[in-house]
C-alpha cells in the first residue's frame, strides 16, 4: 500500500526520517520547511544523504504567525486526499504536535481513509524501535542552536545540557539550573519551553 508522509519540520528533525530507507517508489515525502528549517534541520545538503527509493518533495512555507506551518500542512492533507482516487493510500503526519489529532479525526470521519500522526518513520517498521534517545538529540539540538542564536558561548550551552539532563522532574530541572547558574534564571526560560515541547520530563 502506497504511503504519502507529510513532515511538520518545526516539530521533528532530520532524524524523523530514519527508516526511509523501508519505503518504496510509490511512496512519497512531503517536507513542510521554513526559512528556520531549511537552513539548520533539513538543510539540502542532509535531504541528499537519505537513502530512499521514495519522492521527497519541498513545500516552503513563509513566515505567518504561529500555526502557519500546521495550518497549510493540514490544508494540502486534504487536498491530496481529495484529489487522489486511491482508496489503498495510507496518509502520516510526522510530528510529536499532538494538536493535528483533531484534524486527523475529522478527516478520517469525512473520507474514511487511513490516517495517522507518527514521530518517525522508522516506528513503522520497527513496532519495537525505541526512539527516547532520538527525542533527546532532537531536544538538545534545538537548545544549541537556540542557544547559540542568541550569542551564548559553548560553555554556558554545555552548562545548560548538563542541568537538563540530570533532571528527571520540573523541581529536578529548577534545582539544576540554580546549581548552574545560581539567581540568573535567564538561561533556563529561554529553555524551559523546548524541554516541555519534548515531554521528557515527569511533571508532578
Amino acid at each position: 500500500m502506497a504511503k504519502i508522509f507529510l513532515v511538520d519540520t518545526e516539530n521533528v528533525n532530520i532524524r524523523a526520517l530514519k527508516g526511509a530507507n523501508y519505503l518504496d517508489e510509490n511512496d512519497l515525502i512531503i517536507l513542510f520547511t521554513t526559512n528556520k528549517t531549511i537552513v539548520h534541520n533539513f538543510h539540502e545538503n542532509l535531504i541528499k544523504t537519505i537513502e530512499t527509493k521514495a519522492t521527497i518533495k519541498n513545500i516552503h512555507i513563509e513566515s505567518g504567525g504561529k500555526n502557519c506551518l500546521d495550518f497549510q500542512l493540514v490544508s494540502c492533507l486534504g487536498l491530496v486526499i481529495g484529489t487522489n482516487n486511491k482508496k489503498n493510500m495510507e496518509y502520516y503526519i510526522i510530528s510529536r504536535d499532538k494538536g493535528y489529532l483533531h484534524s486527523i479525526n475529522f478527516l478520517y470521519e469525512q473520507t474514511q481513509c487511513s490516517i495517522n500522526l507518527i514521530p518517525n518513520i522508522k516506528s513503522l517498521f520497527d513496532k519495537n524501535y525505541d526512539d527516547t534517545l532520538a527525542i533527546m538529540e532532537n531536544m538538545d539540538d534545538e537548545i544549541t542552536q537556540c542557544l547559540k542564536e542568541l550569542g551564548y558561548t559553548n560553555k554556558t550551552i554545555t552548562k545548560a545540557l548538563i542541568a537538563i539532563d540530570s533532571s528527571k522532574t520540573e523541581k529536578d530541572l529548577e534545582v539544576n539550573f540554580f546549581l548552574q547558574f545560581g539567581w540568573n534564571n535567564k538561561i533556563y526560560n529561554i529553555c524551559k519551553p523546548i524541554i516541555f515541547k519534548y515531554n521528557i520530563l515527569n511533571i508532578a
